[in-house]
């Protein structure tokens, strides 16, 4: 299994601006000396919930930090970008990076976000879709047009062509059953948010029944799966045969939480726009809901390869660890990162790869859900 790490750098009161870089650019550093496989960048703008505002530059800067790590958009909000620019800077960072680039679309949610740019909240959606299908085929290097509702591009060719002439590879962000079916009908991975495990296996089941019904075989099925990624919040403290540890890290964790949820309220709650439904935590979810840890990982590394392992029972291979969120102070962050670096990892790496898990017939998500 491979272990990422997510970056949102979000931004609390006591700190600069410069701390918060510094800091980011530190778990950079951990996870390429320290054997983590990737660094997802998200994507917000204009507030201290998230300082990532313009994410192919800080790609191009981990780009060139580093030499091992993948580089992902965790998520691209494309349709705040125009496709065919964000198509550009995707081909610079691709190159830069010597092909080491994932990218991961989707259509955000921020009525703050969407109001500062203009684009209308409401076609959100209409214009992932629309959006998508020019940057694909701007990222496949041949020559193309397209006349839509949203984007006119005129007979172009992206420069600098894609690194080796392929584009990187495409996830979907994942949160709905029709986001689902959609990645299914395109052939791509999904990114799944902070839910629960059992909710993960419902919709791995969805996207396996779409993909077989489009005429997909078992093995491409799995194969898609095994690309999955799934982002979970990770905090860990040293512990022993008692709950020490674990009570430990899931107080430092709830109450990291509770600043993100007043930071989501005061920047993301909808200002004479009511399609927002009010404000949101990172991941979508209702900022209410903070006394829990949805789709935590929080405890002692034992506690951590626990649930992990219900993850790869589902034949997921790629999980993001949030590691940094809220106020967390910085000491824990960094505590958190080494003893995923010096006890989970070499615990994984020591494991059997099992095959994937069946799913297709183990549960169906509410078929009207979204």
């Amino acid at each position: 299994m491979e272990i990422g790490i997510f970056q949102l750098l979000p931004a609390p009161e006591t700190l600069s601006d410069q701390e918060v870089i510094e800091q980011a650019l530190w778990e950079v550093d951990c996870a390429e000396a320290g054997g983590f496989g990737s660094v997802w960048i998200t994507e917000h703008h204009l507030s201290s919930f998230g300082l990532v505002g313009a994410p192919s530059v800080y790609a191009a800067a981990v780009a060139q930090r580093t030499r091992r790590v993948r580089i992902g958009y965790a998520i691209a909000v494309l349709p705040l970008h125009h496709p065919l620019r964000l198509a550009e800077e995707i081909a610079w960072v691709g190159h830069l990076s010597h092909g080491r680039l994932l990218v991961g679309v989707g259509p955000g949610f921020s009525p703050h976000e969407f109001g500062a740019f203009g684009v209308p909240l409401a076609e959100r959606h209409a214009r992932l879709e629309e959006g998508s299908t020019i940057l694909r085929r701007a990222l496949s290097g041949e020559s193309f047009s397209y006349n839509g509702r949203f984007w006119n591009v005129p007979p172009v060719t992206l420069r600098p062509r894609p690194f080796q002439g392929c584009a990187p590879p495409f996830l979907r962000a994942s949160s709905s059953v029709e986001s689902l079916r959609q990645a299914a009908r395109d052939g791509v991975p999904v990114m799944l948010g902070l839910c629960s495990t059992a909710e993960i296996a419902e919709r791995i089941a969805v996207y396996r029944e779409h993909a077989a019904d489009l005429g997909r075989t078992p093995a491409e099925i799995d194969h898609l799966v095994a690309e999955f990624r799934v982002l979970r919040r990770v905090a860990l403290a040293e512990g022993d045969a008692s709950n020490a540890g674990d009570d430990e890290a899931r107080a430092g964790a709830l109450k990291a939480l509770r600043w993100e949820a007043r930071t989501a309220r005061r920047v993301h709650q909808a200002a004479g726009d009511g399609a927002g439904g009010g404000a949101k935590l990172a991941d979508g979810s209702d900022p209410d809901d903070a006394h829990e840890i949805a789709g935590g990982c929080a405890g002692t590394p034992r506690t951590v390869l626990r649930e992990l392992a219900a993850l790869r029972a589902l034949g997921i291979r790629h999980v993001i660890a949030w590691l940094n969120f809220g106020d967390l102070p910085y000491a824990k962050v960094r505590r958190s990162m080494e003893l995923l670096r010096d006890q989970v990892l070499p615990a994984l790496a020591d494991e059997e790869v099992a095959p994937p898990a069946r799913l297709a017939s183990a549960g169906r998500a509410d078929r009207a859900g979204h």
